[in-house]
């Protein structure tokens, strides 16, 4: 049999297995065979990968596309490939029925997007929970987010309504009647944060250490409790996003064998960020940055499988919306095209984080989780030819406009990282090579969970 592809010589990072130098097959968009490099197999084009590591392709599961520009899918899978990220998970947010909106976002995504991409929907509001069943059963969609930090007068002006713990419950439970599905949370405790804000902004404190202060991280770790008690109750298996303390760790570890499970991730930039990194005004971000001790049990956690999954919350935000003081500047960042080099450089170079591991935590358990896998997620036999091809020993300073996003800094501006995706592939087809965005914009499909 001819086969569409061949990457030779490539050195095969798959979880619980031992790196192997082989040569990947590829046929129609699929993986069609792993093959010993000295086999001969006809095939219309050969990629040596000679020396590189080959990755199942990487996931970014945590993203908010529509928040910069209404060309947010263009820009930002777009700056995915250039990272090697071949599938990103985008939170969806609107305050009417997504049964009226949802049709016309996922066409407009899907004209734009360069990689592969799904969504998670917010659910805000008692129209939303109704819907639930259409949004598994037609749309395809089995993750659902609740904020729990957005309540009262701050909830009200993004449309959010009574997002109080009998609004979570009745979630959990509707969520609960899909035993595939997960309620993704953010985890914070908002109307003790309230009175902190007040009393440390009437103090006329400003700065990036204050805001933390204003969201300390006991705030995360009693709504962890919460959410993950009345969860329980409901039968609702829980996604717990961006954890960012070490006392979340701690909980974390005591609910290991819980049914229903409990599902956790960090963010890079809680592995290399703290409140006291000199980033100013930059490193705003909800949930907060931390301390250094909890940044070392983030990676203990990791290292350990405590935490499953590491993604970036990418928010494509101007700079310009940086400036001011604390209380007014815009929260968030840019992360997905730096996910894996900040990982691989921080987490193997580091601190001896297996290459194997890695891809569990950014390739294989996303995709389990969000219901993926194996076409997304996996080097088997059948899976889709999502395939990010790694130079360990590339050494390369971040610079914002290489990085190819609306945003036009990144968190990492002259941070100089070691090990970096050279290649990648979506469903068979090269969507970067060498940093350049091969993939047209629209070559990107919705994937259905």
């Amino acid at each position: 049999m001819k086969v569409d592809t061949i990457l030779t010589n490539g050195l095969l990072v798959q979880p619980h297995q031992e790196i192997t130098t082989a040569n990947v097959l590829v046929h129609e968009g699929k993986i069609a065979g792993i093959c010993a490099p000295g086999e001969t197999v006809p095939a219309a084009r050969r990629i040596d990968v000679e020396g590189k590591h080959v990755f199942p392709g990487i996931i970014d599961a945590h993203a908010h596309f529509g928040l910069g520009s209404d060309d947010d899918f263009l820009t930002e899978t777009r700056s995915a490939a250039v990272g090697g990220v071949t599938t990103v998970l985008s939170f969806y947010q609107n305050s009417r029925r997504y049964s009226e909106v949802f049709a016309e976002e996922k066409s407009r995504a899907e004209e734009q997007a360069h990689v592969d991409f799904s969504y998670h929907l917010c659910l805000m509001k008692d129209e939303h929970l109704e819907e639930v069943p259409l949004y598994v059963e037609d749309f395809g969609i089995s993750s659902f987010k609740f904020f729990m930090h957005f309540r009262g007068d701050e909830g009200k002006y993004m449309g959010i309504e009574g997002t109080d713990d009998g609004f979570l419950f009745d979630g959990f439970r509707a969520i609960a009647k899909y035993p595939r599905a997960k309620a993704v949370i953010h985890a914070e405790n908002i109307e003790i944060g309230w009175r902190l804000r007040d009393r440390l902004k009437a103090e006329g404190r400003d700065g990036l250490e204050v805001w933390t202060a204003s969201k300390p991280d006991f705030l995360e770790v009693e709504s962890l409790r919460r959410a993950c008690y009345l969860a329980g109750v409901a039968g609702c298996t829980l996604y717990l996003a961006h954890m960012t303390a070490a006392e979340s760790c701690a909980e974390l570890r005591a609910l290991r064998n819980r049914i229903p499970p409990v599902y956790a991730e960090t963010c890079t930039h809680y592995l290399t960020h703290t409140a006291q990194s000199p980033i100013g005004n930059i490193g705003k971000v909800n949930p907060p940055l931390r301390y250094p001790r909890d940044q070392e049990a983030l990676w203990s956690a990791l290292q350990e499988g405590t935490l499953d999954v590491v993604s970036t919350d990418h928010v494509p935000r101007k700079f310009e919306t940086k400036k001011g003081n604390i209380w007014k500047c815009s929260a968030g960042f840019p992360g997905t095209a730096t996910l894996l080099p900040v990982v691989l450089s921080e987490g193997h170079h580091k601190r001896g984080l297996s290459l194997t591991r890695i891809a569990e935590l950014l390739s294989e358990n996303p995709a389990r989780l969000f219901n993926m896998y194996p076409r997304k997620g996996s080097l088997s036999v059948g899976s889709d030819a999502d395939l990010t091809v790694v130079d360990l020993e590339k050494v390369q300073e971040v610079r914002a406009a290489d990085l190819q996003s609306y945003s036009d800094y990144s968190l990492y501006d002259g941070w100089k990282l070691t090990g970096w995706p050279v290649l990648a592939m979506v469903r068979g087809e090269v969507v970067m090579d060498s940093g350049e965005v091969t993939a047209s914009a629209g070559f990107g499909r919705f994937i259905p969970r």
